[in-house]
């Protein structure tokens, strides 16, 4: 991804913000800014002017956002401060690869090309999983092995521990890399990237155009181990209608007293001529021959074929040529060819065989070499596996097995078919042309285990208005084109073109061991719905080679996914709570344990006791609250609780479980505990992403209302977009801070509508006015009004479950309070008597309360005189207890980055070392900050299994559900009562 620091300019068009950057390297990116400009312009009002923070942490030594720490040229202090404890997880997530992505593999000795249906197909699958509320299975093979690239440099072969499948509907991300090697993943599929000289381990969804991926540059040499093939074993493949047509000479014997029960008198006509039909030698054990004297023929052609067919050269060749340049008729196979020198090739290779042809002549077309057996025929499409019509051939699926010599006469054949020599001043390759990429891949491993390095085009029939189909192009330059041209025997036209190869060099390619740095060039997504698989293998390295040769990583679903375990130490957390702690009292003394999941250290009730004794003041906890959910989650709570925390920052991304697959069927026990352990200060967070949990957003809001006991409010987070996204996807996806206040807004009904919402620095009148009152510095949210916004809402409940909202701005005159308040705030500035200005304040209060309005079992102002001048603190619970607090805050991507958002950014991350950064700097830019920190700081996953042991990482932590018996309880129902509709959402 591309990190340039741009100019950028911020407009309105179609009453909507837009932002504008242009690159010279990528070109221009135009994003929604903000989906609303009236909106946009509200929050604007509230922009706070300020200065430089005074506490800073790091010099500048570079532009924004590059030497975040804090630096000198930060505008606001934290507000609150997030610390990852742990990088462990104990959900798990499915890599996967769809049906049609092929791999290279080794199965009891033997080396072939197969998809990952193939792979799959011969299996059962008898051991079930599940991971959240995706099920799939696994089988367990033997003798299976794959390529892996090893950390010495090297492609070997390895174990496979498991085969995985499930059912998968959404995006795919198809990736092309420079090479022309292309691979189809799921989003979340790692696959490596070369990056400063290092290997690292991205999620397809996040690779970007310019990332650098390995893929093969040659495999280890496939030793042959097939020189023959078994015709009347490999027969069995063929439709059966032939069973009866084919006949095997030269039998033995055969009983033909027991035949005759089954057959008839023709049983010894069979014995006479020494032959029986296929079906019959199939069917029975009453016949004797020798496999290696017995032939093969159909019907009573007098052209046989051995029952034991040797791959020779010149059966190699006539393949090759027949991939080519040939097809299949109803009867023969049939090879077009013009050149008279291939002419003489293909009918000396047929005589060889003595194989029966003849050669068609046409006018004006070129000659066809008809090969009239009905039984060859047979064979190469069912033995070898070369399928009908030029878009699906492909090399006969024992190719990699073939002897030498009999590859080598393969590829000369190819190459004098369809290749081609280009030749010019500076350049010289030779090249093969197919419409089948299947074909083009299975040339590019042939040549990678004879040590020859190639590259792939892919041409668009779009390029070409006759093209029916996209065409292949592979080529071969430098001194890899040497290594070919000495291997092969090439026809004398290509030979002339060719005349002087002294001087080659290598490729310009950066290799890495056995692989090459291969740059992305395109990424695009794809719809799909099927089965999707993936491998667990036995490396240490959890890595394989697939499709056109891409390392991808291997299912983690029993690893941790990025190779290290992150967690601080408790003097490092305290280190980062006492860094923090210099802002004070400008910065809040407010922190949020986050993670991974936080609930997997086995010291968490420790931490929060010493962030208590360093000072903290509010701890919230961001979870999906899955331990608490059971046994024991009440007591874990309630230790929680009596440690110091505040509030439970939990995960709930929507009503149904197909939105909310995180925690739906747990979020009846985790409230049922919450309950009884009396926490009662509960915040939802929804991630709200367009076109997926957008419909679910008002019955959130109600959800949250219904639970108002111990639910204090929804903090809403429209989704940042990482990685290399087209901008049509983008806008299926991207949503911004109006148009999810617009969808709160129809979806309940207009009863929490869009003026009742105020943007975050508003709240800076009001500690401009306490600080000047108390005579105490305080902290300023003056962060970017663009940032987020908030509102509360009453709740009243009917006697049926009905919900009604009022937003506080119903009944509140909010704009003309805080211009009261400011006026106010300037007359202490000048001096007024502070509690002759509060005694006016706490009187006119009254009058921008609007009693007609304000719900009935309400006295607002009542409240407020209780909770600040009595300081009533029941009063304070009553006012929580009826208002629902909602807001969002929308963190920025790459795409709509703004730098001046970044440095009045006040919700930071604390870090080893004493760092405080920016939230959008340390998860927008990973590699520079939050993955180059957590694996500084990591202990590697063999190390951490030595300390701690297996128990404490993988499929040890992973979370298993019940699906159906959470949901027979009653609780369940209960819970979810009056929100059925959402359920059969799956």
């Amino acid at each position: 991804m591309c990190y340039r620091l741009l100019p950028a300019i911020i407009f309105e068009r179609d009453e909507k913000i837009w932002i504008r950057k242009i690159c010279p390297e990528h070109g221009e990116v135009e994003e929604i800014y903000w989906g609303d400009a009236k909106l946009f312009y509200k929050a604007l009002r509230y922009e706070v002017k300020t200065k430089p923070i005074k506490v800073v942490y790091t010099e500048a030594k570079a532009p924004c956002p590059f030497t975040c720490g804090l630096c000198p040229y930060h505008m606001t202090y934290t507000s609150l401060a997030n610390i990852v404890l742990t990088n462990r997880c104990d959900l798990s997530c499915w890599y996967c690869l769809p049906k049609d992505q092929e791999i290279l593999v080794r199965e009891n000795g033997i080396t072939k090309l197969v998809s990952m249906e193939e792979l799959a197909s011969s299996r059962v699958f008898p051991h079930k999983v599940r991971v959240g509320s995706i099920e799939g299975e696994y089988s367990i093979p033997e003798n299976l092995e794959v390529l892996s690239y090893s950390s010495q440099g090297k492609l070997v072969w390895t174990k496979v521990k498991k085969i995985l499948r499930r059912k998968h509907k959404g995006k795919v991300y198809v990736i092309r890399t420079k090479s022309g090697r292309e691979i189809k993943v799921t989003p979340e599929h790692k696959v490596i990237v070369y990056e400063n000289g290092q290997l690292v381990k991205k999620e397809a969804e996040h690779v970007s155009i310019g990332d650098k991926l390995l893929s093969m540059f040659k495999i280890p040499e496939i030793k042959h181990n097939l020189s023959s093939v078994d015709l009347i074993s490999e027969l069995r493949n063929i439709p059966k209608e032939y069973y009866g047509k084919i006949y095997v000479h030269n039998i033995i014997n055969m009983k033909t007293r027991d035949l005759k029960k089954h057959y008839g008198d023709k049983t010894y006509l069979w014995k006479r001529r020494k032959y029986v039909p296929l079906e019959v030698l199939y069917s029975t054990d009453c016949i004797e021959y020798n496999q290696k004297l017995c032939y093969m023929g159909l019907n009573a052609v007098a052209y046989k074929v051995p029952a034991i067919l040797k791959i020779t050269p010149e059966l190699a060749k006539l393949i090759g040529y027949f991939i080519a340049d040939g097809h299949y008729t109803s009867k023969d196979l049939r090879i077009t060819v013009k050149d008279e020198e291939i002419i003489r090739e293909i009918v000396s290779a047929l005589e060889s065989l003595r194989l029966p042809y003849s050669i068609l002549l046409k006018e004006g077309k070129a000659p066809q070499i008809v090969i009239g057996s009905r039984l060859l025929r047979l064979i190469f499409k069912y033995v070898f596996k070369i399928p009908e019509k030029a878009p699906n051939k492909r090399l006969p699926k024992q190719v990699f097995e073939f002897p030498l010599d009999a590859k080598i006469a393969l590829l000369s054949s190819l190459f004098n078919g369809d290749g081609y020599v280009i030749k010019g001043k500076r350049h010289l390759s030779i090249g093969y042309a197919s419409t089948s990429k299947g074909l083009v891949r299975d040339l590019s491993y042939l040549l990678a285990s004879l040590g020859i390095f190639s590259r792939i085009r892919k041409v668009s029939k779009d390029k070409n208005k006759l093209a029916k189909h996209d065409l292949y192009k592979l080529y071969i330059a430098g001194k890899d084109l040497v290594k070919l041209v000495n291997l092969i025997d090439l026809k004398t036209s290509h030979m002339k073109k060719i005349s002087n190869l002294s001087g080659r060099r290598e490729v310009r390619i950066s290799k890495v061991g056995d692989c090459i740095v291969d740059e992305v060039v395109s990424i695009r997504v794809e719809d799909y719905e099927g089965l999707v698989y993936d491998l667990e293998v036995e490396s240490p390295d959890h890595n394989f080679l697939v499709n056109d040769g891409i390392i991808v990583s291997n299912c983690f679903f029993y690893a941790e996914r990025v190779g290290y375990v992150y967690e601080p130490t408790l003097e490092e957390l305290r280190e980062m709570i006492r860094s923090l702690k210099k802002q004070y009292p400008r910065g809040g003394l407010a922190v949020q344990l986050t993670g991974g999941e936080p609930c997997l250290r086995d010291d968490l009730l420790d931490v929060i006791k010493m962030i208590r004794e360093e000072g903290i003041r509010h701890i919230q906890l961001n979870t999906h609250g899955l331990r608490f959910a059971y046994a024991g989650g009440g007591k874990l709570i309630t230790e929680l609780r009596r440690a110091g925390v505040n509030t439970i920052y939990l995960s709930f991304d929507g009503i149904s479980p197909a939105v909310n697959h995180k925690n739906h069927w747990e979020i009846p026990f985790i409230f049922e505990n919450f309950r009884k352990a009396h926490m009662t200060s509960v915040v939802l967070v929804p991630t709200v992403i367009k076109n997926w949990n957008t419909d679910e957003l008002g019955a959130i809001v109600k959800f949250a209302a219904k639970n108002i006991d111990i639910v204090r409010g929804v903090n809403f987070q429209p989704v940042s977009l990482t990685g290399q996204m087209p901008k049509s996807e983008r806008e299926k996806y991207r949503i911004t801070i109006p148009e999810v206040i617009k969808l709160i807004e129809e979806q309940t009904d207009g009863q929490i509508d869009r003026d009742a919402w105020y943007p975050v620095p508003i709240t800076v009148i009001i500690s401009r006015f306490i600080q000047l009152f108390s005579g105490e510095e305080k902290m300023h949210m003056t962060v970017h009004p663009a940032c987020g916004m908030a509102t509360y809402v009453h709740v009243k409940r009917g006697s049926g479950g009905e919900i009604e909202f009022t937003p506080i701005t119903r009944f509140v005159d909010v704009e003309g309070f805080f211009e009261y308040l400011k006026e106010k705030t300037g007359e202490l500035e000048k001096g007024r008597n502070k509690y002759i200005v509060g005694l006016k304040i706490l009187y006119n209060l009254r009058k921008f309360i609007d009693n007609e309005k304000q719900p009935k079992d309400i006295n607002l102002w009542k409240l407020i005189f209780n909770i600040f001048v009595r300081h009533n603190y029941e009063a304070l619970g009553e006012f929580h207890y009826k208002f629902l607090y909602l807001g969002m805050m929308h963190f920025m991507d790459l795409y709509n980055y703004d730098v001046q958002r970044v440095l009045h950014c006040a919700i930071h991350y604390l870090v080893p070392g004493g760092k405080v950064i920016p939230f959008c700097t340390f998860n927008v830019l990973p590699d520079l900050y939050r993955d180059r920190i957590q694996k500084e700081h990591g202990i590697p996953i063999k190390e951490w299994i030595r300390i701690k042991g297996y128990h404490t990482v993988g499929d040890a932590i992973k979370y298993k559900r019940d699906i159906k018996r959470l949901e027979s309880t009653e609780l369940y129902r209960k819970t979810y009562a009056g929100f059925k509709e959402y359920l059969n959402k799956r």
